[in-house]
């Protein structure tokens, strides 16, 4: 658990990235918010990214449990379930949204960063993988292509084209919610070979 010290470095980290680049981000800058001293900070954390690493780990935990409702196993009603998890991750990123973009741009310069990025992505093919498999052995997905290998190839998919909506600028995507019900097509299509019985109108976080 995290002391009351580490708690207010966390959250000053998380404020003053959703006001700037990492780049820009100090140590300096972080004590000032949280007001901590540095013999403080430095006793907790021996840098700014090893912050940001610290972050970006309950960040993950939360993205665990708001894909939960796919990632649990088999559903009667996949698409429903597949469409709950999504919205929650994309919600999730908005939440972080300062948070994610600073890991996504900086963890192919980072051994700490790129390997939690690399973990938590490989850790979402592997479940993903585990339903489809279930789901194939059942007769609720039709066989296809090696499971983990599609697994991962839309777990990489949805993590660049979250990744896109949230820096802005796409085109054809004008903010992350946007991007929740071509994905839930492109998985259920995928994974299930069928197109959406129940299409949602643009989710929208609140």
């Amino acid at each position: 658990m995290a002391t009351s010290a580490q708690a207010a470095i966390l959250a000053a980290t998380e404020e003053l990235l959703a006001e700037r680049s990492l780049s820009d981000l100090s140590v300096a800058r972080i004590l000032q918010r949280a007001g901590v001293s540095r013999t403080t900070f430095y006793t907790h954390y021996p840098s700014k990214n090893a912050v940001v690493a610290a972050c970006f780990r309950q960040f993950m935990d939360e993205v665990l449990v708001a894909v939960d409702p796919f990632l649990a196993g088999p559903a009667a009603d996949p698409e429903a379930v597949i469409r709950a998890s999504l919205r929650g991750w994309v919600a999730t990123c908005l939440e972080h949204r300062g948070l994610v973009r600073a890991v996504s741009e900086e963890w192919p310069h980072d051994d700490e960063l790129r390997r939690l990025w690399w973990g938590r992505l490989e850790r979402g093919a592997r479940d993903i993988a585990a339903t489809i498999v279930a789901d194939r052995a059942t007769g609720a997905a039709p066989q296809g292509a090696d499971a983990v290998a599609l697994a991962s190839c839309l777990i990489w998919a949805f993590e660049r084209v979250v990744h896109v909506a949230l820096a802005g600028g796409a085109h054809g995507l004008p903010d992350a919610e946007s991007t929740v019900e071509p994905l839930v097509q492109l998985l259920v299509g995928g994974v299930y070979g069928r197109p959406l019985a129940s299409p949602a109108p643009v989710f929208r976080v609140e």
